[in-house]
């Protein structure tokens, strides 16, 4: 049985895809912050007990679900974990997927953004090897959690602007696309049932985790370096009082009205920057914050979303 009204007592981290409204606030700047519904308590399965303690709480990420396009781990595991929501674009351009395992490297999602603003543009991801010991216990608790059989859908009774999330693996040639709550357990402390909203929650929270959860089949973390990068180029931020925007040049060839492809309308220009653009424009958007205003040759002034790419991950532009 679930357990209402228990404090959640697990850590969170402010996350550049912490759904919180303070944290879209930063990533989108003065578009706007958006008032997030809390979902209710979710049941997670018949016969479950309490347990004296939680996990930690989620953050989310987007993308829509794709077979992985980029390398895969050794045996052919892959793994990516992001989240969903029902906004405009621009609110969850920025989300990054919270876990990413692909060619045998785990790519955390998970990071720490400055609560300042205007923030840095650029939110870079760290790496760590990972073993195949580790690959074979995410798969075992994965399989203990019966996620890996003919049900994919572990939501429950979603409610109305709630926070899905998704969790794609590939798992000896076969592919399993996951969705379910990611906060089953946050608000109903449950030792769930296999195959439940409980249990997909539980394998979530030990993958947002994965750190704490598998630290000695980890090796050492390094800078992730990203092969493309996400670009949202819209109307310029508009100046906040007392903060001087900064103006940079646009150092891609392509001007902003010829940019990507419209998004939404054609002030929204969206684009998967690689190869010798990314080069060029990778080391100016580090230096840029969430105010900048990159101005193109027909002196068109745009400011930017940006968010690294992962392998297997599909371009948000469509």
């Amino acid at each position: 049985m679930c357990i209402d009204n228990l404090p959640h007592l697990g850590t969170s981290m402010m996350s550049r895809n912490d759904p919180s409204v303070l944290s879209i606030a930063r990533r989108v700047g003065t578009l706007g912050a958006i008032s997030l519904l809390m979902a209710g308590c979710v049941s997670a399965g018949a016969g479950e007990s309490p347990i004296p303690s939680p996990s930690p709480s989620t953050p989310a990420s987007p993308s829509a679900s794709a077979a992985p396009s980029g390398p895969s781990s050794a045996g052919g595991f892959y793994l990516r974990a992001w989240q969903t929501q029902a906004l405009a674009p621009q609110y969850t351009f920025t989300w990054l997927p919270v876990a990413t395992i692909s060619d045998g490297e785990f790519i955390d999602g998970m990071v720490a953004v400055p609560a300042i603003y205007p923030g840095p543009l650029w939110v870079g991801l760290n790496a760590q090897p990972i073993n195949a010991d580790g690959i074979a216990a995410i798969v075992a608790e994965a399989r203990k959690d019966g996620l890996l059989g003919s049900t994919s859908d572990f939501t429950a009774t979603p409610m109305a602007g709630a926070v899905t999330a998704h969790i794609q693996m590939v798992v000896d040639g076969k592919t399993y696309e996951l969705v379910g709550d990611p906060d089953a357990l946050t608000r109903c402390r449950c030792i769930p049932d296999p195959g439940t909203s409980g249990a997909f929650a539980e394998f979530w929270q030990k993958l947002t985790g994965l750190a704490m959860w598998l630290p000695d089949e980890l090796g050492q973390s390094s800078p992730y370096e990203p092969t493309s990068l996400a670009v949202l180029a819209m109307p310029a931020t508009e100046a906040t009082s007392g903060i001087t925007p900064q103006e940079v040049a646009w150092p891609l060839a392509t001007p902003f009205s010829r940019f990507g492809t419209a998004m939404g309308n054609d002030s929204y220009r969206c684009a998967v920057v690689t190869g010798a653009d990314l080069a060029a424009l990778e080391p100016v958007v580090k230096q840029a914050n969430q105010l900048t205003r990159f101005v193109d040759d027909a002196k068109v002034k745009d400011s930017l979303l940006v968010r690294v790419m992962v392998p297997g991950e599909p371009g948000p532009c469509a």
